[in-house]
């Protein structure tokens, strides 16, 4: 699993980045294109509330697989707006034949946008 802190965002904007899966031992990504993972989520969580504060997901159509290992995600201007200015923890999961790993927890500050 990997932990960190992730780049600030802004509330006011479009969120875009990648995940890659990729084991870092071989090279190898984790799952190819054709054949993706069951579901992949990103959650943050305000970490006073335990409330989820953004839920993006494969199966929602928020991540998209766009390589072998590799997954963009979007979260759009009026979600993110949504979103108060803070630190959240986040946290994505992934899950495939009944298995769920967690791969990332971590934090994310969200910056009041102009």
């Amino acid at each position: 699993m990997m932990t960190g802190t992730l780049e600030p965002v802004s509330n006011k904007e479009t969120w875009t980045d990648l995940l890659e899966f990729i084991n870092d031992e071989t090279g190898e990504a984790w799952f190819e294109e054709a054949n993706p993972p069951d579901e992949i989520t990103l959650k943050l969580r305000d970490p006073q509330s335990k409330s989820t504060v953004l839920s993006l997901s494969l199966t929602g159509g928020d991540l998209t697989v766009t390589g072998d290992g590799i997954v963009s995600f979007v979260a759009t201007a009026d979600a993110m707006g949504g979103i108060n200015p803070k630190t959240y923890e986040v946290g994505v999961l992934y899950e495939d034949n009944d298995t769920v790993s967690q791969v990332l927890l971590g934090t994310i500050s969200v910056l009041d946008g102009l």
